[in-house]
């Protein structure tokens, strides 16, 4: 085996960390460092219900409602304000989602 091959199977099309110049890649929004595996930086995170990466305002707009029935959502019980079930508000939800 040669060391091309080596090396394209130790990688596996990542970065070669024996050619790193010393600097992280830049937002592309700002100068900032990118997080890892992504394009922007942790200002410049995109929303993961509209995929802005400015203030959208989704945050605070879906954690008030219910993740059951997208109807009100009452924090202080944990319930829809529609079917008065336990639930989780919409926000919640996806950020959950995207933890999976």
């Amino acid at each position: 085996m040669n060391y091309e091959n080596w090396h394209k199977a130790t990688y596996q099309n990542c970065d070669d960390p024996t050619v790193w110049n010393g600097t992280n890649p830049s937002c592309k929004l700002c100068e900032k460092e990118i997080e890892q595996h992504d394009e922007y930086c942790e200002d410049h995170q995109r929303c993961i219900m509209c995929g802005d990466n400015d203030d959208c305002g989704c945050q605070e707009e879906f954690s008030q409602l219910s993740g059951c029935c997208e109807k009100k959502f009452i924090p202080e019980t944990q319930r829809c304000s529609r079917c008065n079930k336990t639930a989780s508000s919409s926000w919640e939800d996806a950020v959950d989602n995207c933890k999976n």
